[in-house]
């Protein structure tokens, strides 16, 4: 049998920081935001220089330099600073440009994303953050139409004009909320696929500690997870003589053996559509009949065992390791059921439990040991020695055989030579 000359394909669960993507969402937002905002204002301060010849309106130059200057906070990791810089150069502009030119050059649409953008700018815990950029924003909104009621535009702007800076407010508002609307569709899919990624990643950790149907019955929080199964076989193998090895060896060469060896019987157990129930130290244990009843479930439990025994030679032969298995088998009556709260096992109990353990602990190295009740399930099809009548700790006597083999098909069925014609 080959030996893997490697353990690959393992991966640690990862938890995701719900919290740093949130941050990493904001930040990016942000930057976008100062950027959208830089540009703008430069050009519509470029413009009022040339044609209004107003300095007050030019200061929208500054304020976009402002933004930029916000932008490079923010990279640097002051977002608080950047964003109280940014959303107060917003503030000032709006009243500035309102006060100046009145509201019939179209200033007034900025105010719908100063009202509808600072949830987006902050994260939840920052509640007091973004109270302050409400207020801000709501003295300047209030503040530059009051001061429109108490006194005219400072610039009389001609109709011509007027409907220029309408019409490049509406373009400009319009770009600035779709490039918003569309990082946040990019964002919003991406956090899909995340969480779809999530899901599955959920639903495989899953999968890996409990059988499929358990897991469904699971999801579908079915409480509590608890059945009876009358015909199931249950396996328990060992390493004889591994305490002795662990106090010998490092660590790794523990750890790197039993993985080893155990990714091999996973492979094996999956492989016949068996269930691995857990690990008890260095034992290994499984069960067939569960959670779905299969009428070779002694059959496929012996096929295991003979295939475990084999792959220990092999690692003994082929690496050297002083590897010894010994397994215990019996079939009958057990408790299925889900335990725990938060860490979930799908566990087996009863007498087939107990007397399959205790065939383990009372079997021979490289040896599987099983009952009487196993060896009348599987039939003629194995050779089996015969041990006689054993006495199991807590259990009492009990008839034990050793399994050594499966029969071919060709050495059960007797030879039949046809005719001569």
């Amino acid at each position: 049998m080959a030996i893997p000359a490697a353990i690959s394909g393992f991966r640690p669960y990862e938890a995701t920081d719900h919290n740093g993507l949130k941050k990493q969402r904001m930040v990016a937002l942000t930057n976008l935001l100062f950027l959208l905002l830089a540009g703008p204002m430069v050009t519509f301060g470029l413009v009022f220089l040339v044609l209004l010849d107003d300095l007050w309106l030019g200061c929208e130059v500054v304020a976009g330099l402002g933004e930029f200057l916000a932008f490079l906070l923010n990279r640097r990791g002051h977002r608080t600073a950047a964003r109280l810089l940014g959303c107060s150069l917003v503030a000032i502009i709006y009243v500035d440009l309102v006060v100046a030119l009145g509201t019939n050059v179209g200033v007034e649409l900025w105010s719908i994303p100063m009202l509808a953008f600072p949830p987006l700018l902050t994260l939840r815990q920052e509640r007091k953050l973004l109270l302050a950029i409400y207020a801000l924003f709501t003295a300047a909104l209030v503040g530059a139409h009051l001061i429109l009621f108490t006194q005219p535009p400072r610039i009389a702007v001609d109709a011509g004009l007027a409907q220029l800076l309408r019409t490049s407010n509406l373009l400009s508002a319009m770009g600035f909320v779709g490039s918003m609307v569309i990082y946040y569709h990019l964002r919003i899919n991406e956090a899909e696929a995340a969480t779809s990624h999530e899901r599955e990643r959920s639903e495989r950790l899953l999968a890996n500690i409990l059988p499929a149907a358990i897991a469904a019955r699971l999801k579908r929080d079915e409480h509590p997870i608890a059945d009876q199964f009358d015909e199931v076989t249950v396996l328990f193998a060992d390493v004889v003589g591994f305490t002795g090895f662990t106090a010998m060896h490092p660590p790794e060469t523990v750890v790197n053996l039993l993985n080893m060896l155990f990714y091999a019987f996973d492979d094996m157990v999956e492989r016949r559509g068996l269930e691995k129930i857990k690990t008890i130290g260095d034992a290994y244990m499984v069960a067939a009949g569960i959670p779905t009843a299969r009428p070779d479930h002694a059959a496929a439990t012996a096929d295991l065992a003979l295939e475990m025994i084999e792959f220990a030679e092999t690692l003994r032969r082929e690496r050297r390791q002083d590897l010894d298995l010994r397994i215990g088998i019996h079939s009958g009556r057990v408790v299925a059921g889900v335990i725990g709260k938060h860490k979930f096992s799908y566990d087996l109990w009863g007498d087939t439990v107990n007397v399959a353990s205790r065939l383990q602990t009372t079997g021979e190295p490289r040896r599987i040991q099983v009952s009487q009740e196993t060896r009348r399930r599987l039939g003629a099809l194995y050779v089996h020695e015969d041990r006689g009548t054993i006495e199991l700790k807590g259990i009492g006597p009990v008839r034990a055989f050793f399994l050594e083999g499966r029969i071919t098909r060709a050495a059960a069925l007797p030879l039949v030579v046809p005719p001569g014609p």
